[in-house]
């Protein structure tokens, strides 16, 4: 569990570098980008990732759990399944991506539509670039290279996003580059994904298909089926809101805009999850596959607090500064604080219940999540038809919110009852105490620096304090109640060795 640690460590600083530049990103595009230009980019992104899920079949969750069940050429056989299929299928969306054109256009608002048909063929280019992002990440997650490819996605994507977004706002570049570039600099992780993959000697493909028994080609489909379609649920959990609300809202792609940058603050309390989670489930995998229950069951308890305490750091964080970061926006975003309360409280709940999912997609109990999930998707899609019309927005959240709770009390129990795996303890009471005490000094924190000076200068100013502010309490409070002993073993060897890692 050590290495795990220390492989989330690495990758959450990297991370949380990213979570700034995203920061810097949404400032400048709420700043600078026309809302319904800015909510149409975010709509398109969206849809690829939705549609990529279609194309990928599972086989990302396939490769990150079978891929240290074989060797040499097996294993390069299974790589080419699980990474050369998803593009086939990818070609072939293109045909029926165009033939649905126009039953498509008939959907969206009116004011939107010249949007979608100047565009609409970047969808299945921006589904491919998806594809292989996921596929290839994933891979080097298998490898324990966690760390230098989140460095390439969360860094320096974002910085490259950046220097766009201000070469439009200074008016170099035009609307048109702004937005095909939003696709095509995808290009550059996948790339470097690439060149790292080679290094690893067991990276390639083989086509030697008889390498394989009759019976394992029946395993690695029926796990990939259900694997697909429980990954396609989930996805369509997490974005059939943003999709849906152009389609219900009367304001269209101006709505999306609004939504997806509540959304964006909300991602914040998912990214320690996602740092932690790739080395955790690889760990967990291995586990479970020599049947070492006590350990899997560990692995899961810690991994559980572990995520949680970084989540309730990072939700305090973002609950005490939003109102600084609304100064920022322009004044048709005031929405968006209300929109992320919303929905912090579902998500609150999804992260807080620990690795569910996880546990679910490599035990035989991953057909529970398929079904629950489908169900999920039912009521999701009934409370956004019902709330969104008349609500807008703030019916879009609700939604979701009340979705991810009910999903999450089902996989709880049931992992709790099927596996004897309980993600809470003394110790989430401990975490939930700390960051309780933290909320409040954070929140309560006098701003001294209001009206004193320019607008931005202060609310940097009052930002900074009040970050400073939550680090310290949150600090003080982990060290004295020590929940997790992940953490406890961390500070251990930070004062033996002097060194970070």
């Amino acid at each position: 569990m050590g290495i795990v640690f220390r492989q989330s460590i690495k990758t959450s600083l990297v991370v949380f570098t990213g979570a700034f530049l995203g920061i810097i990103i949404m400032f400048l595009s709420t700043r600078f980008i026309d809302k319904q230009a800015l909510g149409f980019t975010r709509d398109l992104t969206y849809k690829a990732l939705v549609f990529s899920q279609f194309c990928i079949l599972g086989l990302n969750s396939t490769m990150s759990v079978f891929i240290h069940k074989y060797q040499d050429v097996r294993k390069k056989l299974l790589l080419t399944f699980c990474i050369l299929t998803p593009l086939l299928f990818a070609i072939m969306a293109v045909v029926p991506f165009y033939l649905l054109e126009p039953w498509v256009l008939h959907h969206f608002q009116p004011a939107d539509i010249p949007f979608i048909q100047r565009y609409y063929m970047l969808i299945p280019a921006y589904m491919t670039l998806f594809i292989l992002l996921v596929l290839l990440e994933q891979y080097l997650g298998t490898q324990m290279r966690v760390a230098v490819s989140s460095f390439m996605k969360e860094v320096v994507l974002r910085v490259v996003n950046i220097a766009i977004i201000l070469l439009f706002a200074f008016g170099y570049v035009s609307l048109n580059f702004l937005i095909i570039s939003t696709v095509l600099i995808y290009l550059i992780p996948i790339i470097i994904y690439i060149i790292i993959a080679l290094r690893i000697d067991s990276f390639g493909f083989s086509f030697k298909f008889g390498a394989f028994s009759k019976s394992e080609y029946k395993e690695l489909l029926h796990f990939s089926w259900y694997h697909f379609l429980l990954s396609l649920s989930i996805t369509l959990m997490g974005y059939l809101d943003a999709i849906a609300i152009p389609l219900y809202d009367h304001s269209g792609f101006k709505s999306t805009a609004i939504y997806t940058t509540a959304v964006f603050f909300v991602s914040f309390m998912q990214m320690p999850s996602k740092a932690m989670m790739t080395p955790t489930i690889t760990v967990l995998a291995q586990a479970v596959a020599n049947a070492d229950t006590a350990k899997a069951k560990d692995i899961f308890a810690r991994s559980s607090i572990n995520v949680l305490l970084a989540t309730t750091f990072m939700a305090v964080m973002i609950i005490c500064n939003i109102g600084n970061a609304l100064v920022f926006m322009n004044n048709g975003y005031t929405q968006v604080g209300l929109i992320f309360l919303i929905l912090f409280i579902g998500r609150y709940v999804d992260l807080a219940t620990g690795l569910n999912d996880a546990i679910l997609s490599i035990t035989n109990y991953y057909k529970f999540s398929f079904y629950v999930s489908i169900i999920m998707i039912g009521i999701l899609f009934a409370l956004i038809r019902q709330l969104v019309p008349i609500y807008g927005v703030y019916g879009a959240a609700w939604s979701t919110s009340i979705t991810l709770i009910l999903f999450n009390i089902c996989k709880y129990f049931f992992v709790w009852k099927k596996l004897d795996m309980q993600p809470f303890s003394m110790n989430t009471i401990l975490v939930l105490i700390a960051g309780a005490v933290t909320l409040a000094a954070g929140y309560y924190f006098p701003n001294f620096l209001k009206g004193q000076g320019h607008m931005y200068i202060y609310t940097i100013a009052d930002a900074a304090m009040r970050g400073g502010i939550i680090v310290a309490v949150y600090l003080a409070m982990l060290y004295w109640l020590k929940p997790s002993a992940d953490l406890r073993e961390y500070i251990a060897s930070v004062k033996k060795n002097k060194r970070l890692f």
